[in-house]
């Protein structure tokens, strides 16, 4: 069918259908005329590298070949000096046995046919296998140089395609096969003032978690933003500590004593705090819609059901529903069951606020997308999202999400081999663009949502930085956290970030570093042995320290109109940067970001004007 506008509008209020039946033939065709358009600027010659390649796997052959042949000669000679060794051995065992005058007929003929097997290992060792192994390896060492020399050959003529390669291409296809959904370039102040002025978006300074990636942008007007956290919590950790006792005791034994020995394990273990860190990635949208509904739900698994498996779990559970219905009535509260019992059971959502909303949300046409989502077993990826909805903000919480890298370099889809890009960049662009959709679909599915557009907000004249938090600390979680730890630290480390000066498409900023230092200790604990004494037991454990430690960091923000390649981003900033003294190795480039580690010296200077 003609693909338009419309038919992504229609197409996307039923994400499964659409994506089986547009959205994942196109997105494969926008990936590939996107390849095509990159090779034909890249002028690579592609029949050239065909033949190089060619000729590094036709040479890679012959060296694999003379490795295993090289192989074979050195265990062949190996096995000759065994003999050798036994052949010396049968000899000074033959010649002791005739000097102790014992006429041994054996010894007689072992000792000439000894010598003569010596001579002729020692011959085919030294005249035939050494002298082999020596034109076997020169071939090989023949053979690698020029398999190196393909291989530069082929990087060379590869290089003007890989220079090509730009972060922020698959955000690009994506937005290519499906325009309703807008990505940012970056995820600025703008954007989230909008969230959180706009929407009621909370909890930002949230010091258990630092953000790893972010991806901001719209939807009809609707902000969202893509995430992945890096979340710390404390949790516990089992410590055991073990020793030995030994002891005798006295039994008769057909009228004598006898003494028995008798010995015992005994173990303790303490519980004692312990840091823990996960990775968790997810999806916010704000959304006008239903803007007082409060509700949150887990995933079923219904993917992992079979239509009867579903009705026998429907059945079961709706009946808990539909008391708690009854009882809810009688206590004044508002909680009803929808008629639709498969969709109640399976999207739950039991502890929603406002029943009204709920419905006009969640229509029949809404029910029966999700549950196509949920149930579906083979294009998407099932049940496997929770859903949190907080008045105007939505979290998707998709298992499938955290699968896949969200911010891959470029430098994943080089090479040296035109085939294996190809493969690379196709494989990879489709998967993202499947992660992505699917994490949008529960939203998708609701028509409500994307009927409703925002109304204009006023921005701010002035805000504190350029682009927000997020994208702070996406910037430092990119670069080597080691330069942020506390030298103490012994953990992972959750890295938070404040405004200190914003001027001239320049942020500095303040990272905090939180961490624990690992301290060793002892804890002594009593157990009673068979022995009838009581014995003190050591348990080793590490009791882990909180730690924190502030770095300043300045990060060049360069507005971009289109995506640059990395070598064009590179030139630009250094271009930037060329008055100021700075070494290449010091600044770090990422998305649409030049950032590094401010000296000590200059540390002092700044005036801290700190986000609150």
């Amino acid at each position: 069918m003609p693909y338009s506008n419309d038919a992504d509008n229609m197409s996307l209020h039923k994400p499964l259908d659409g994506y089986k039946s547009i959205f994942k033939d196109l997105h494969n065709k926008n990936v590939t005329e996107k390849l095509d358009s990159l090779v034909l600027e890249s002028n690579i010659d592609i029949a050239s590298n065909h033949t190089t390649v060619k000729n590094i796997r036709q040479n890679e052959k012959q060296r694999d070949n003379l490795s295993k042949t090289i192989r074979n000669q050195k265990s062949l000679r190996t096995f000759l000096i065994v003999l050798i060794i036994g052949l010396v051995l049968t000899g000074i065992y033959s010649i002791y046995q005739l000097t102790l005058l014992i006429d041994d007929i054996l010894s007689w003929v072992l000792i000439p046919l000894s010598i003569g097997l010596l001579i002729l290992f020692i011959y085919l060792i030294t005249k035939k296998i050494n002298p082999k192994l020596a034109i076997l390896k020169a071939d090989k060492a023949v053979i690698i140089e020029k398999i190196d020399a393909l291989y530069k050959e082929a990087w060379t003529q590869m290089k003007p395609l890989n220079d090509l390669f730009y972060e922020g291409m698959s955000q690009e296809l994506f937005q290519k096969t499906v325009p309703l959904i807008k990505m940012d370039q970056m995820f600025d102040s703008k954007r989230l003032d909008y969230l959180v002025s706009k929407f009621g978006l909370d909890e930002l300074d949230d010091l258990k978690r630092s953000t790893l990636y972010v991806q901001s942008g719209e939807l009809k007007g609707n902000p969202f933003y893509i995430a992945e956290d890096l979340v710390h919590k404390m949790g516990t950790k089992t410590y055991t500590g073990s020793i030995t006792i030994h002891w005798t005791s006295t039994s008769r034994v057909n009228g004598r004593t006898v003494t028995n020995h008798h010995s015992q394990v005994l173990t303790a273990s303490v519980n004692r705090p312990y840091p823990m860190y996960t990775e968790q990635s997810y999806l916010v949208y704000g959304n006008d819609a239903a803007p007082d509904l409060v509700f949150s739900r887990v995933d079923s698994d219904a993917e992992h059901m079979n239509e009867k498996q579903i009705d026998r779990h429907v059945n079961k559970n709706i009946k808990k529903l539909e008391k708690k219905s009854r009882k809810s009535v009688n206590e004044g509260s508002n909680y009803t069951v929808f008629g639709n019992s498969e969709f109640e059971v399976l999207f739950g959502a039991t502890n929603r606020n406002h029943e009204v909303q709920f419905r006009l949300l969640f229509t029949p046409l809404a029910q029966t997308e999700l549950l196509k989502l949920m149930k579906e077993k083979e294009i998407g990826f099932g049940d496997d999202f929770d859903f949190i909805k907080h008045k105007k903000i939505n979290i998707i919480l998709p298992e499938h999400l955290a699968t896949i890298k969200l911010d891959m370099p470029p430098s994943y889809f080089t090479s040296y081999d035109i085939e294996n890009i190809k493969q690379k960049f196709t494989e990879y662009q489709n998967a993202y663009f499947k992660h992505v959709y699917f994490a949008f679909a529960p939203v998708l599915a609701i028509p409500l949502y994307q009927q409703t557009v925002t109304q204009e907000y006023i921005y701010k004249d002035l805000y504190d930085s350029y682009v927000s938090f997020f994208e702070h600390e996406h910037v430092v979680n990119s670069m080597d956290v080691s330069r942020f730890k506390h030298e103490d630290s012994a953990t992972k480390n959750i890295l938070k970030t404040s405004v200190l000066k914003s001027t001239d498409n320049k942020d500095i900023i303040k990272v905090t570093a939180y961490g624990y230092k690992s301290v060793a200790r002892v804890e002594y604990v009593s157990r009673m042995g068979r022995d009838g004494r009581m014995h003190v037991i050591p348990v080793s454990w590490n009791e882990y320290i909180p730690v924190n430690r502030s770095t300043n960091v300045e990060i060049n923000i360069t507005p971009e109109e289109k995506p640059l390649t990395p070598k064009e981003r590179v030139e630009q900033v250094f271009e930037r940067l060329k008055n100021k003294e700075l070494d290449a190795k010091d600044v770090v480039l990422i998305k649409n970001f030049a950032a590094r580690v401010l000296n000590p010296e200059k540390n002092d200077k700044i005036k801290t004007n700190e986000r609150k």
